[in-house]
């Protein structure tokens, strides 16, 4: 924050204090005004009506202490008005000095007016009171001896080398110490070394306690630096011991503080917002809010991102920028970005890291953290958006529902034109590649559609899918030629899909377990119908093994055929019977439906031997 920035309270705190010894100075000279035995005529007689009397004209008078000059009055006249009051009229002036005989004060007017009994003052006719390098000026002040009370209703302004203000009504009570401007005022401070730059604070009306450090600002107020501009009903502070800076500010009622000055640029609306300080300057440490809470900021999506929550704590760095910010007690931000990639976070509690650009949302238990978007609605007991737009993690429990959508995912495994449900240990996802990537048992499904996985990538752009540490698809075959519906599981260690092949390809330890067999192979390629339901055909190589009751076929190819429900062992088969008999044969050839096992050899020989299984 820069040096302008941070001198904004600074001022304004030396311009309350500034404003009392202002309006002290003007009632000490008032005080010495009409203690002074020369300005005093003797008691007489009520005058005449409508006449003047008792007149002095050029009047000096001089006070001598320690025999220095320690105060000056001066006056065209003095003399006893028709009103039966004092009269000290025409080119006013009334100095202090202080023992070194430099000028404390110094008050003008055309004329003082005061009664007998010396309670009751009147200051008119173009007023200036100079005090402590501030000048007040105003048509017209009263001074109240009795309730020591200095004050103007007809407008008035101050000013000093960094400020310059008017207000509609000004008072200083002596016995408080406290100054009050009321009807409307404003203030504008100028920041140190940087010229044409002003902070300004304005409102209805103002209340400043000094022996309690402390002001009050209501109705409409308002507090603009050059950095943040901070609105409420009710603005309270407290400055510092001396006087010279703001340990804190608080906005109370309809709150409002726009950061870096502009509403576009982020800021924070709520029922309370306290403003925190770096010591010594109006330099912003940390802003609270709570109640209704509402943040306008830069997020890993947008700049436009919104938060609500109902309490929320910024912090910021020595250099004014944002360093991070949270928001608990449940909270719901609108991170927006492109149509596909706006999306809201929901949950119990959030932080955001402006240095690793990571906002973190935390769920409570029964009510874990949300993200929705138009591609998919993602639950989990922690989510973490960012850094990139569109990134987001999510750990605990997740559940993950992929919508279905015109410019969604393509189709693979699973069908584009249904929701898919995915559940896991852990997701990442990212925007740039369109990637879902899920760890920890992972289940996905879609109608009787399964997959489980240790490991399970989902590639949303193209319908690419991988699968490791343990991967089983489930399908289901459509009821086709009078054969019922069947259901076949394909596993291995390894998985990957490609739509454009609709190929389904498994590595390492494959199986496929169809009804009455099973089907074992170091590789197996699975073929999906062409409606995305289940598998039109099975390719398996290398140690292939087929069983079916108390049969086994071995070989170094196997190739399934949905449709006829048959499987067909290629490369040196052989049938082993689990009671100790073999046979050999070129083909091998399980019928799945009716139970029967053909074992067929080429050549001259040719022949087939029909086993029932």
């Amino acid at each position: 924050m820069s040096a302008q920035q941070a001198s904004a309270p600074v001022r304004f705190a030396g311009l309350a204090v500034a404003a009392v010894l202002v309006v002290l100075a003007a009632a000490v000279g008032i005080h010495l005004l009409r203690e002074r035995g020369g300005l005093r005529p003797e008691a007489v007689k009520p005058p005449p009506d409508d006449r003047v009397v008792d007149l002095k004209e050029r009047v000096r008078h001089e006070e001598y202490r320690d025999g220095k000059l320690r105060t000056d009055v001066r006056g065209a006249n003095f003399f006893l008005g028709p009103d039966g009051r004092n009269h000290l009229k025409g080119s006013v002036e009334i100095t202090d000095y202080n023992p070194a005989g430099e000028i404390l004060s110094r008050t003008t007017a055309d004329e003082v007016v005061y009664d007998t009994s010396a309670v009751h003052f009147g200051i008119t006719g173009r007023v200036r009171v100079e005090a402590g390098g501030v000048v007040l000026e105003g048509d017209s002040f009263d001074y109240d001896k009795d309730n020591g009370l200095f004050r103007t209703a007809s407008g008035g302004s101050f000013s000093s080398k960094r400020m310059a203000g008017r207000a509609a009504e000004i008072s200083y009570s002596e016995g408080a110490d406290e100054v009050r401007l009321a009807g409307g005022f404003r203030a504008e401070l100028a920041a140190a070394g940087r010229d044409g730059e002003t902070a300004v604070l304005s409102g209805d009306s103002f209340l400043y306690r000094r022996h309690e450090r402390r002001g009050r600002a209501e109705g409409r107020a308002e507090f603009t630096g050059s950095r943040w501009r901070g609105t409420a009903r009710i603005l309270t502070f407290d400055a510092a011991e001396d006087e010279g800076s703001f340990i804190s500010v608080v906005f109370d009622g309809a709150a409002a503080v726009e950061l870096a000055g502009k509403p576009d640029r982020g800021g924070v609306a709520a029922d309370w917002i306290g403003l925190s300080f770096v010591p010594g300057t109006s330099q912003l440490s940390s802003v609270q809010a709570r109640g209704k809470t509402r943040l306008s900021l830069s997020l890993p999506e947008a700049s436009g991102s919104t938060v609500r929550a109902s309490e929320a704590l910024l912090m910021f760095r020595a250099d004014g920028e944002l360093d991070r910010w949270s928001a608990s007690g449940g909270f719901r931000a609108e991170l927006d970005g492109h149509a596909d990639e706006s999306r809201v976070l929901e949950g119990e509690s959030a932080a955001f890291d402006a240095s690793t650009r990571l906002l973190r949302a935390s769920g409570k238990p029964g009510r874990p953290a949300v993200a929705d978007s138009p591609r998919a609605r993602i639950e989990a007991s922690s989510l973490v958006a960012g850094p990139a737009a569109g990134d987001l993690e999510a750990s605990g429990g997740v559940k993950c529902l992929l919508k279905p959508g015109e410019e969604g995912r393509a189709a693979g495994f699973f069908s584009a034109a249904k929701p898919v449900f995915v559940s896991g240990a852990s997701l990442v996802f990212r925007g740039g590649t369109k990637a879902f990537s899920f760890v920890g048992e992972v289940q996905a499904w879609q109608d009787g559609e399964f997959l489980l996985a240790g490991e399970l990538d989902l590639f949303e752009a193209t319908g690419e899918m991988r699968g490791r540490r343990g991967v089983a698809a489930g399908m289901t075959r459509a009821p086709a030629a009078g054969i019922s519906g069947r259901r076949i599981e394909v596993g291995g260690e390894d998985m990957s899909c490609s739509s454009a092949g609709r190929v389904l390809s498994f590595r390492k330890k494959s199986y496929a377990q169809m009804p009455g067999a099973r089907l074992g192979a170091e590789t197996i390629d699975a073929v999906l119908g062409r409606e995305g339901k289940g598998v039109d055909t099975l390719t398996a190589l290398t140690s292939v093994v087929v069983s079916k009751g108390r049969y086994e076929g071995r070989g170094d190819r196997a190739f399934y055929e949905a449709e006829a429900d048959r499987v067909t062992l290629t490369g040196r088969p052989v049938l082993v019977d689990k009671e100790g008999g073999s046979s050999k044969g070129d083909k091998l050839t399980f019928d799945l439906g009716d139970g029967k096992i053909r074992i067929e050899n080429e050549g001259q020989g040719r022949s087939t031997t029909v086993v029932k299984s």
